[in-house]
């Protein structure tokens, strides 16, 4: 499943990494000629002014996409929910690329606080369900792999 937006996410995570890389390698230069200071202050310039784009929140919605897609899930399963700190943010950024509907199949010891935190945050929580990832075989089989899970949804 393609999502504009999280592709666009992509494409500006990759612009930044450039961009940070081509500081690294002046710093690296600049290490090199022995100014470790000028290379050190380079790099903490850059990060100063130009934070890395998306938060930690926005970033685990974007790699819950990424790895449904990689495991080709039948709906879109998050297998790890943020911290909860980072929960707001995971939840508006699901909400802001139009997912309406989440598969939670997080089997951490966290979990009861990561359903609170969906449910604190505009989701509701709906019936469970199973996933089934056609890309990711049973060990030792051709079956697709399948996940319990609890589905959520936009309150």
């Amino acid at each position: 499943m393609k999502n504009a937006y999280f592709e666009s996410m992509y494409k500006t995570v990759c612009s930044y990494q450039e961009k940070k890389e081509a500081v690294r390698k002046q710093r690296s230069e600049l290490f090199d000629e022995g100014k470790y200071d000028e290379g050190t202050a380079l790099i903490k310039a850059f990060e100063e002014e130009h934070p890395f784009p998306y938060t930690d929140g926005a970033m685990k919605a974007y790699w819950a996409y990424q790895n449904m897609n990689y495991h080709g899930a039948d709906c879109f399963e998050v297998e790890d929910l943020p911290w909860e700190k980072d929960m707001k943010d995971f939840a508006e950024t699901l909400r802001e690329a139009g997912i309406s509907a989440i598969t939670v199949t997080d089997q951490s010891t966290g979990l009861m606080d990561g359903i609170y935190g969906l449910c604190e945050n505009g989701w509701k929580m709906g019936a469970l369900k199973t996933v089934t990832r056609k890309d990711d075989c049973r060990f030792g089989t051709d079956e697709p792999e399948t996940k319990k899970g609890i589905e959520f949804t936009i309150a």
